[in-house]
């Protein structure tokens, strides 16, 4: 077992239920909410609430937040959402694409106890803490002129502060990734090096992936896969994303393999020209259950194989970072 850090308090990994393993209910950028007009908090709070409510009735019963300070984390909405939606929510610390010019003078372990403070005090000043610690590479990631203050080199830098303090705070690290660069790869190798045991770090987006050596290579390591990238419904693209799922069945590796859709209940990114949220969309959980699972089961996964990707692969991930703390 391993206690899991949620809005509303600590719980039990065995209690987690079904997880939307990567998702975000409000979204934007650090500091929105001081800007007039950008951001509506009562339209968020209300949004969170009844796509949280959709996805319960679902069958789910944790939602994995992913959404770290610099991508308009919005703690003071977590305190009202805490006693108002059965769902259970883990929130994340850690840091976004473009790692912020603060922290660039920084060491891995300044980064390091940055995190731990989210972590074990709490986030903005209240009592919630953070359970999960979040990353992200994407093509940024490319960017490798500047020495010690590349952005390659600071993305890194931070991946080995981030695995510093899932070792000693004992917390999963999840990862956005551009998949098409294989980006998994060198963050696994780095997480490596730090010591952790890759059963709790998740290669988040890889079913953005048209290359199945790649995704059957990240769960040969020993990683969690992410096959957390799911909105467009036509059939083809349904079942491109959910044969990745079946692949991983059929190879035996449904026990590290996640399912979620990086989606946000509300978010001002890629809103319209004019500004603003996107469209409202109170299903926007709700296309794993509704498309997925339904193809799955046509194509012969199992109950114990969907059970696997749905509640057990993601409860594993707390359970090996518990192991690894000091």
């Amino acid at each position: 077992m391993a206690l899991v850090n949620t809005l509303a308090g600590p719980v039990d990994s065995a209690q987690l239920g079904p997880v939307l393993s990567h998702e975000h209910v409000v979204s934007g950028m650090g500091g929105m909410e001081r800007v007039p007009g950008l951001f509506d908090p009562a339209a968020a709070e209300r949004r969170a609430l009844e796509a949280l409510a959709r996805a319960h009735e679902a069958g789910y019963r944790t939602l994995i937040d992913c959404t770290p300070l610099d991508l308009g984390r919005q703690v003071a909405i977590f305190e009202r959402l805490a006693g108002r939606t059965p769902m259970q929510i883990v929130a994340c610390t850690g840091v976004y694409r473009w790692v912020p010019l603060s922290f660039h003078s920084w060491d891995p372990d300044t980064f390091a106890e940055y995190l731990l403070r989210d972590l074990q005090e709490g986030m903005d000043g209240t009592e919630i803490r953070a359970g999960i610690i979040k990353l992200a590479w994407d093509v940024e990631a490319r960017l490798t002129e500047g020495g010690a203050f590349s952005v390659r080199a600071q993305l890194e830098k931070c991946a080995r502060g981030a695995a510093r303090a899932a070792k000693a705070a004992g917390v999963p690290i999840t990862c956005h990734t551009l998949a098409a660069d294989r980006y998994g790869e060198p963050l696994l190798d780095l997480f490596a090096e730090e010591g952790l045991d890759l059963r709790a770090v998740t290669i988040g987006h890889t079913n953005d992936s048209r290359d199945i050596d790649y995704v059957l290579g990240l769960a040969r390591r020993g990683a969690t896969v992410g096959l957390d990238r799911f909105a467009r419904v036509d059939d083809a693209e349904v079942e491109r994303r959910s044969a990745i799922a079946l692949a991983l069945i059929r190879a035996g590796f449904a026990e590290q393999t996640c399912l979620g859709h990086d989606a946000a209940a509300y978010s001002i990114n890629r809103g319209p020209a004019t500004g603003g949220p996107r469209p409202e969309d109170p299903e926007c959980w709700l296309k794993i259950p509704t498309l997925q699972v339904p193809w799955l089961r046509v194509h012969g996964a199992s109950e114990d194989e969907i059970d696997a990707l749905m509640r057990r692969s993601v409860r594993a991930t707390f359970e090996a970072a518990a192991a690894m703390r000091g």
